[in-house]
């Protein structure tokens, strides 16, 4: 029976900051009945912004606002998608309109003294700072931004009273702490920022990209190159492997210092995007783009800002906008490369498969050696079934391979999985077993091979076995424990395969092949109108040309007389010998 379990393993916002928070849309659904003018684009911009269409949404939001243009709800909805949408000139002009009604709006502050600040216009920065008023979120934006104004102005009172209060604020993984540690370390006080550094670090700040290039490059120029070094390492240990930490770690062995940030717009900025990664780290995307998006507005040249911003339209399903982010990351950057590669994955997921193609193939002619390139087109064609294609990309990328490191078995894992899909089993169940031995019994390695070996006929008792420990790794993953009522499917254990089936069925209710082999299980014990139910279903939720033929048949006819399997005795050719 053909399998989906080749797709196992994947290709590898409404708010300014925490105040904003969710878009609260306006409640007085009753008295637009009256306004029909409002109505309809007051309910368009609902639509808009449950699809992520900020940009339409700020349009039909200020269509209602014609009709009712001091509504404080609709004029905070209209601001925040303007926000999002990164047009800081429509946002800011919702933001005036909205104090002209409500003159204690804490968001339209917060946006009004980023826009003095971007202007350096000081004194109405300090204005509307002071307007914020107090709360968790004042007790870390108003003093950053105090902060940075102090240090532009030369006004040591001002800074030391932001110093004081940024040390006080807990929140955002120490975001406030390392932003006093900046300017301590401006001052020449390295001995306080140190301190506050560490205590960032016990706050569990040393999983954020910001915090580690900021510390890392305050160790550096602290003559502590072996602490910067195992900061560094740490990172990547417990994150895919970032080009400006990398480059981070070049700069260790040259020797060469990094020089602090002194310009307060920058700074500004990258306390903002520190506090957008922190809110991203806990898949708060919309929370995150409104920071990422001040972010932006204050440093539009920074290259990371940008990327997040593009990582983070991507999460919320905006890849057009995405893809166009990605592609204005400057060719002579850092991470030009990563975002070549991330353009391309969300030209697919717009539905560009082909132009996404293009953007890799174009980057491969540039860096035909550049193994992640290769990998990534791989994912491209693995995901269209282009299966030879994606087979020939891996094949590549594997044999760039130097020195194999347990990392690599995900190569192998996918190049077995195209190499299957092809009909080579030899030199699939190679691959395989060498993801198996490099991934140390990986979980999805051990489904694939066992539901290989047990749609095959082979090895029935070892796939079996290897599936049984797939699923106590993974017990809440239905495909596997499918492949696992499949295994005592296969056997002719039809009734533990039933009760498994309908186990993986719970799991994943709308997948074709677990629907398909829950109506098999079921035709086996004689449940005949019950396994046709299951079939019917299965032709709904969209099987492949293949398995929707082979379904139609046993609507027909049914099943006919089960082959008897017996399990093989030995262990497979090519097995434990790699």
């Amino acid at each position: 029976m053909t399998k989906r379990h080749y797709l196992l393993i994947g290709l590898a916002a409404i708010c300014v900051i925490v105040a904003i928070g969710i878009v609260q849309f306006s409640q007085k659904v009753g008295e637009f009945i009256v306004d029909q003018g409002a109505a309809g684009a007051y309910l368009a911009a609902r639509q808009a912004s449950r699809l992520n269409d900020v940009v339409a949404a700020g349009d039909y939001w200020e269509r209602a606002l014609a009709a009712r243009p001091k509504d404080s709800e609709l004029l905070q909805s209209a601001m925040q998608a303007h926000v999002l949408a990164g047009d800081f000139d429509a946002a800011s002009q919702m933001a005036r309109r909205l104090i002209s009604v409500s003159p204690q709006n804490q968001q339209a502050h917060i946006l009004l003294s980023v826009a003095g600040f971007k202007r350096a216009q000081f004194d109405v920065a300090l204005e509307h700072i002071d307007a914020i008023g107090g709360g968790p979120l004042g007790s870390v934006l108003a003093p950053n931004m105090q902060l940075w104004i102090a240090l532009a102005r030369d006004d040591e009172k001002l800074g030391a009273g932001a110093v004081k209060k940024l040390t006080r604020a807990s929140l955002f993984a120490g975001v406030p702490l390392v932003q006093a540690a900046r300017a301590l370390e401006i001052n020449g006080n390295t001995e306080a920022a140190a301190a506050h550094y560490g205590e960032a670090v016990r706050a569990g700040a040393a999983r954020y990209l910001y915090f580690v290039l900021s510390y890392g490059a305050f160790l550096e120029r602290q003559d502590e190159p072996a602490r910067a070094a195992k900061l560094y390492d740490f990172y990547h240990a417990t994150h895919l492997e970032h080009a400006h930490v990398s480059a981070a770690q070049a700069r260790l062995s040259s020797g060469e210092k990094p020089p602090i940030e002194t310009d307060p717009m920058a700074a500004m900025a990258e306390a903002f995007a520190a506090i957008a990664e922190a809110m991203q780290g806990e898949s708060r995307f919309d929370l995150a783009l409104g920071y990422m998006r001040l972010a932006q507005h204050l440093d539009a040249d920074n290259e990371l800002i940008a990327f997040s911003v593009a990582q983070l339209l991507g999460a919320r399903d905006r890849f057009v906008d995405a893809a166009e982010q990605f592609g204005a990351i400057n060719k002579n950057g850092l991470l030009y490369r990563d975002a070549q590669i991330q353009r391309a994955q969300m030209l697919f997921e717009a539905g560009a498969v082909e132009a996404a193609i293009a953007v890799m193939n174009q980057q491969l002619d540039q860096r035909p050696d550049d193994r992640d390139l290769l990998v990534s087109l791989g994912d491209l064609y693995r995901s269209e079934l282009r299966f030879a294609e994606a087979e020939k990309s891996y094949d590549a990328a594997i044999g760039l391979i130097d020195k194999e490191r347990p990392r690599d078995w995900n190569l192998y894992f996918v190049r077995g999985m195209m190499r299957e899909r092809l009909g080579d089993w030899d030199m699939a169940e190679i691959d395989l077993q060498r993801a198996r031995k490099l991934s140390n019994d990986e979980p999805h390695v051990l489904n694939y091979l066992g539901y290989s070996w047990i749609d095959k006929g082979m090895y029935l008792d070892e796939g079996l076995k290897i599936i049984k420990q797939a699923v106590k790794e993974k017990p809440k993953n239905g495909s596997f424990v499918d492949s696992l009522g499949w295994a005592h499917y296969r056997l002719g254990n039809y009734a533990t395969a039933l009760k498994v089936l309908e186990r993986a069925s719970q799991l994943e209710p709308t997948d074709p092949v677990i629907t398909d082999h829950l109506g098999d299980a079921l035709w086996r014990m004689k449940r005949e109108v019950e396994a046709r139910y299951q079939w019917r279903k299965a032709l709904a939720f969209e099987p492949t040309d293949e398995d929707r033929a082979n379904i139609e048949a046993k609507l027909l006819t049914g099943l006919g007389v089960p082959e008897k399997k017996k399990p093989e005795a030995h262990m497979p050719r090519g097995g434990t010998a790699i």
